[in-house]
This record gives C-alpha cells, structure tokens and sequence, in this order.
C-alpha cells in the first residue's frame, strides 16, 4: 500500500465519522469476555474504513516533491508573517508541500514572476485585476487585508492635507505597488492625472526629506512609523476616507495552476491562511524568526518595528470579524465598477475566471470520495447484520442501566426545566435579548429572545458563528468591531452601543446591545464576553423623526430670515424717499384739515421707518454664529466701551469699576463689545432717580468656563412678575425710560449663538446681577 500523509486521511469527514463512532460503541462497552469479542469485528471493520479512505486519497494525491516557490510582494517584513508561520510550524510540511519562500524587490515584481513561471504562486494588491483586465490568465486564491493598507505620505511641514493639495508636487511611485488604487482615488475627486509629477519610487524615505519629492506611496503599517522615529512628522492620506476601499495583499495563481493541480492549490491555501492565523495569534514567535531571514537585519529592521507592524496590519486584516482567506464575488465587482466608472477598464470586462472556486475543481474526486465510501458503507452494513443478535444482548443490558439513570437525571432536568422557564418569561416580559460569545472556542450563543425578536425561530439563530458579518449594517460592523477591540484587549468597558440588526424579512431594526466581559487570559485579554440586546427601534425611528423635523424647521427659518431680509432691503428705499418728501412738502401752503393728515402721514412713515431699522438691526445680530474666536483684551475692551459712550457717563456721573481675575478670554469681539455696551448702558438708563449709577464688573473661572459678572445698584426688576418675558423681543419693564425693548433679546441670541448664556438676579429697587458664562473653546458646553 503506498505511503500517504496523514493529514489527508483526516479530510474526509464522512470516513471519520463512522471509525470515531465505531471507536465510541467500543469504548461503551465493559470488558466481559463477549464484548471483548465485539471489538474485534469493530476493529477490522474501522481498518476497512481507513484502507478504503487510504485508496481514494491515494487515487487523487498530487505529487509535490518539487519545491513550490511563492513569491512575496517585497522584502521579509510581518507584512508576510502568515507565510514565515506556514513554513516555520510545519503546515505546509503537513500538507506534504516543499515551499520556497522568494522575496521581491522593484526590478522583480510578483506578476510578473507567476506569469513567467519562475514562481507557482505571488501576493499582490487588488492592482491585480487590471492584469485580468488584460486577459492574463490569473485568479485570485484568497485575501489577506479587508482594507487596503495603501497611503500617500508627506512630511507634515508640506502641509499636504487633502488629495487636491498634490496638484503641481512630485509623488514618488511605483506602477505595480498600489498606484492604480491611488489613480482611481484622484479621479473620484476631479484630480487630472497630468497634473500630479509623478516619479519612479526610489524607495529610499530620505528623498522625502531632501526635497527630491513632496509625498510618496507606502504602507501605512511601515513608513510613516520610520519616518516619526527619525523626529519627522508626516501627513497621510488614506484612499478609504475618499470611498476607495479596496482588498490588500491577497494571493494569487495562474488559472492553469489552479485547473491542473486543484489539490496542490488547495493544500497551499489552506496551509497559508492557517498560518496566518497562527502568526496573528503569535506575533512575538514570528518576530523574532522574521530577524533571522537574510537581509532583515542588514536592512535596520528592529522587533519593535515588526510589533508595530503586526498591531496596524490587524486593523487592516479584522480577523475578529472576517475569515483570514474569505473574498466577496459582490466586493470584487464593485472594485471592477469603480475602475470602470472612472476609464481605468473597459466597461465589458467580467470577473469570469478571476475569483477561485475550488468547488468546480474537486466535484469529480468528490463523486470518487462517495463511490468508494459507498462500498465500504454497504459492507459494514452487512457486518453489523451479523453481529446484530450479540450486539442487541448487549445493548439490552446497557439500557437497563441507562434507564435507571434517566430517572434520576429526568429529577434534575425537571426542576432546571421549571428555573429556565421563569427566567426566559421575565427576560422575554422585559423585551431583552441575551448573547455570548467564546473566543477560546470560537463560539456564539443567541438567546431565544435574541431570534424571535428579529423575526426569526428561536432555534435559526441559537449558534450563528457569522451573525455579526451577516446580520450587522454595513455601516455599523466597524464601530461595533472597534467596541469589541477595545473591550478585548484593554479593560475599558462599553456603555452599549446601538447598531441595525437585520430582521429575518430583510429590514434592519435599531438595537442596544451592551456586552460585558466574564473572562481574560494572563495578558489581560479577554476571551469570554455576554451581554443583552435591547429594541430600540421606535425610539431611534422618533429621533430620526425629530432630526428631520429640525431639519425642517432649520431650512423654514432660513427661508423667513431670508424673506426679511428681501423685504427690509426693498421697503427702506421708498420709505427713506417718503421721508424725504415729508421734509420737503410744504406744509404750510395746505389747509387745517390736510395739514391734520399730512402730519398723521408723516408720523406713519416715521415709524414704519424705525421698524425697518430694528427689524436690520435684529437680522444684522443673527449673524453673530459666523463671527470667529479671537483672543480679547478684557480691559482694553472695556476703555474701548467707556470712550464710545463717555459722553453720557460722564453727564450721569456713572461710576465704573471693574476686577478682572481673567484678563483675556478667546471669543468673538464684535459679540462681547455688544454685550458690555448693552448691559452697561441699560445700567445706566435705569438708574434710580435721584441717584448715581454704579456698575462693577468681574471676571472667574472654572475648569471649562469662563464667567463675567455685571452688578448694578439700579432700579431692579420684579422677577416674578417679568422673569418669564425678560429676554423676549421688544419687552420693556420700567416706564418713563426710552427705549425699544431690544438689547437683552440681542445679548442672549449672540451668546448663544456661541453656546454661551446670560442669567439674571435681580430685586426692585435692589439692584441688578447679569452673570455671561462663556465656554473655553466656544462650541463645547
């Protein structure tokens, strides 16, 4: 019989499962002298199921003495940890696979390597689908990176900030290493490619510093960590923020390899892709063996570097939530729209024979695999027949036992029967779904609740392993990713978070879902967390609701703040010309009756003008939400004030006096020299009779405010008769005093316009406290 690994014995399930249930029935039995006996036909009939799997794997093993040569897409760095680990563990030696490892550099790339046959298999980025483009025979095997590691680099001096910002500078790049993703990127946002001086990458980060170019392609796990060490601050610029999100590194064959040789393509997949779970689990093992690869070392390359690059390419991977390997035929063919949306690829290109699928390739050995199970099947079969009368002697024995156990155990099962029951009525009455998640045994359990309140069974969802990669928004699986991140490697844990839940009919329903962590491992990670889902579907739908309703309302009062402004501008030309007219009627030429109504006309006219100029007036202080921050001299502001209205002070003898704990404070100037302005001269005007007006002025802080207090020893105001209307349009509280009822209303718009406020306490005939508290950075309280 020929050699074969063992390994391959061990995929084909169906084999399996009759030797370990047949290894079961054996070890089942106590060791009397018939059932001794028993196991003997047990054991030649599990030796018959092993030589028949034997010769089916043997019929289709591909010979692999040669060695398989993959080629890397750069030099050894953790950006191909999964393949060190394959080779350093021995999967691929389980597989029964010779692989050589070949690193790349700019004169070799991987393509080019696989489509000459000087490697069988390469790692590239999703440039790779214009070589399909191109009708080379490649297909793609598998990804490693969700997102795309690719970035634009520029010291932070350059201040190149956005994509735009390029135009007219020199950009270090490399045609096969990320720069038709870069393309497809400043086409989306109206760039001209003529218009960006690109230059053959020299992949030497010095040039970004010598000013042989402004910016340069890399990966974001690399270079701007090398460049930061050296002191240099620099800019990136990520293709995923402007809506390019490709796949990153994946790997990839010729599609005859793949025709010809599915076992072998298979078993290097598989042995890859378990290394890279191994080298994400082990960064620290694989490290340290990347150090001892030729050229590491020579290249400046430290473990804290490759640590670095291990934790940054995990966010890129995401092995929490997408299997390591899994592509999407759906992602694929929006990256294929997108290039040819933007006349990178012609438009009747197809994803046909690009995206492997193993299935096609292996249904012939499938059909062999059943065949011969089949046969060995039907044999066994007929040995249990003959045995039949010994074995059910036995059984008869073993049941008699069994039932006295049942009895006892059905006791127990009865009362947890009775205890889960009470639990899942008071969790279904509070509307509460319950979830759990193992990470040591890579395990998710959904409550019943959790299922009948999408709509589903309670058994469809019981132990969905991909609930959260197909039952998530899109939209929400990062921010849910990152909640989990944090709560599994750090102890930070989460108030809750609410996501969309897809519901069984295909709508997505608003959930609260908080998680907490029961378990963590000697590095403090945890690998053990439950929580609770929680509907909150009809409160999320009220608040969207309630946005678009102040969306509404925000855009109608825009429109009548719009109107009023049109309407003011177009009546206080006629109405300054109808002024002018009363002032040069001749009054005196008209009789007592016509002079009566020409002086009721005037006045009408006179007033409708004043209205015009509070209505400017009000709309003019509205725009007081467009004015900047800038640092304001308290003092100086003040003297600026006093000289404006010195005149009156000084007819009043007013005194002014001011103690300023804060003597400068960041926020619009225009705003608060109308706010002194108005609380001073309100101060002033409602003074008692008879009395001098005083006014002192202070100034505090706290930890995220600033507070400016008014004091006044005037009038006062009866706030329980006034209190309600004090800031409100063209309200007025004392007689005898001019005034249009205006300055409070302004003074409160402005400050809150800037999120500050204005407070008042206040006592007839006892004086007046205005407080302004202001925020440190305006915008925030």
């Amino acid at each position: 019989m020929p050699a074969v690994n063992k390994k391959l014995i061990e995929n084909y399930s169906l084999n399996n499962f009759y030797i370990r249930n047949l290894g079961e029935i054996g070890a089942r039995l106590t060791k009397t002298k018939t059932q001794l006996l028993l196991l003997k036909p047990i054991s030649f009939i599990a030796k018959l199921m092993m030589y028949g799997t034997l010769i089916c794997v043997t019929s289709k093993s591909v010979s692999a003495a040669d060695s398989i040569r993959i080629h890397l897409k750069w030099w050894h760095q953790f950006q191909f940890a999964g393949y060190y680990a394959a080779q350093l563990k021995g999967f691929y030696t389980d597989e029964g696979l010779n692989v050589k490892i070949i690193p790349a550099d700019k004169d070799h790339p991987p393509v080019a390597a696989v489509l000459n046959g000087t490697a069988d298999f390469g790692i590239t980025g999703s440039d790779l689908i214009l070589n399909h483009a191109m009708g080379q025979k490649i297909v793609v095997l598998g990804t490693v990176f969700q997102h795309s590691p690719y970035t634009v680099i520029s010291p932070a001096a350059a201040n190149i900030n956005f994509p735009s910002d390029l135009i007219g500078k020199k950009i270090m790049a490399s045609q096969d290493q990320g720069w038709v993703q870069l393309q497809a990127l400043f086409l989306k946002e109206g760039i001209p490619l003529d218009s960006l001086r690109v230059i053959p990458h020299t992949w030497n980060n010095a040039d970004l510093l010598n000013g042989h170019a402004d910016a340069m392609t890399g990966y974001i796990s690399v270079e701007p960590r090398q460049l930061e060490l050296t002191g240099i601050k620099v800019n990136t610029i990520l293709p995923v923020n402007y809506g390019i999100d490709f796949y990153g590194d994946l790997l990839f064959t010729t599609q005859e390899m793949a025709k010809e040789n599915p076992l072998l393509t298979e078993k290097i997949r598989k042995a890859s892709f378990k290394g890279w779970d191994y080298a994400l689990a082990h960064p620290e093992e694989i490290a340290e063996y990347i150090l001892t690869l030729p050229g590491v070392k020579e290249r400046n390359v430290r473990r804290e570097a490759l640590l670095f690059e291990a934790a940054e390419m995990r966010k890129l991977i995401l092995p929490m939530f997408v299997e390591i390997g899994h592509q999407n035929e759906g992602r694929w063919q929006h990256i294929l729209d997108v290039h040819k949306s933007l006349g990178i690829i012609d438009s009747a290109v197809t994803l046909d024979g690009f995206i492997y699928n193993p299935g096609k390739s292996e249904s012939g050995r499938l059909w062999r695999i059943i065949f011969i199970s089949g046969i060995v099947t039907a044999f066994i079969i007929t040995m249990f027949f003959a045995y039949g009368i010994t074995l059910r002697k036995a059984v008869r024995k073993r049941t008699r036992e069994l039932e006295l156990e049942v009895k006892e155990r059905t006791r127990a099962q009865e009362q947890l029967l009775i205890n889960k029951e009470r639990l899942k009525m008071a969790v279904q009455a509070a509307g509460i779904g319950i979830w759990d998640l193992d990470l040591d045994n890579d395990t998710v359990s959904l409550g019943d609740s959790f299922a009948t309140n999408l709509g589903y069974d309670s058994n469809e969802l019981a132990n969905d392993r991909n609930f959260l990669r197909s039952q998530v928004h899109p939209d929400d699986l990062p921010e849910l990713a990152q909640t989990f991140r944090a709560q599994i490697e750090t102890s930070i844990e989460s108030p809750g978070i609410i996501i969309r839940l897809k519901t069984k009919s295909g709508e997505w329903k608003w959930c609260l879902l908080i998680s907490r962590v029961l378990k963590r491992d000697h590095k403090n990670r945890a690998t053990h967390l439950t929580g609770i889902y929680l509907d909150v579907d009809d409160l999320k739908k009220k608040e969207v609701e309630l946005s678009d309703l102040s969306s509404t309302l925000l855009k109608r009062n825009s429109e009548l703040q719009q109107f009023a402004y049109i309407t003011s501008h177009n009546l206080r030309s006629p109405v300054a010309n109808l002024l002018s007219l009363t002032r040069l009627f001749k009054k005196d030429e008209l009789g007592e009756i016509n002079s009566s109504y020409f002086s009721k006309i005037t006045e009408c006219v006179f007033i409708l003008h004043e209205t015009l100029n509070d209505v400017n007036e009000i709309l003019s202080f509205r725009t007081a939400a467009e004015e900047k921050p800038e640092t304001v001299q308290l003092e100086q502001l003040l003297k600026t004030v006093i000289t404006s209205i010195g005149e009156w002070i000084q007819r009043t003898e007013t005194k002014i006096t001011h103690e300023f704990a804060v003597q400068e404070i960041a926020f619009p100037k225009r705003i608060l020299h109308s706010v002194f302005q108005n609380l001073i001269t309100n101060a002033i005007k409602y003074r008692k009779p008879g009395s001098i007006a005083e006014i002192h002025i202070t100034t505090t802080e706290s930890k995220d405010s600033y507070t400016i207090a008014f004091t006044d020893n005037g009038s006062g105001i009866d706030l329980e008769k006034y209190g309600a209307k004090m800031f409100q349009l063209f309200q007025r509280f004392h007689t005898g005093v001019d005034g249009k009822g205006m300055g409070l209303y302004i003074v409160k718009s402005q400050l809150e316009s800037h999120n500050g406020s204005i407070h008042v306490s206040s006592k007839k005939d006892h004086g007046t406290v205005f407080t302004i508290t202001l925020p440190k950075t305006p915008g925030t309280i």
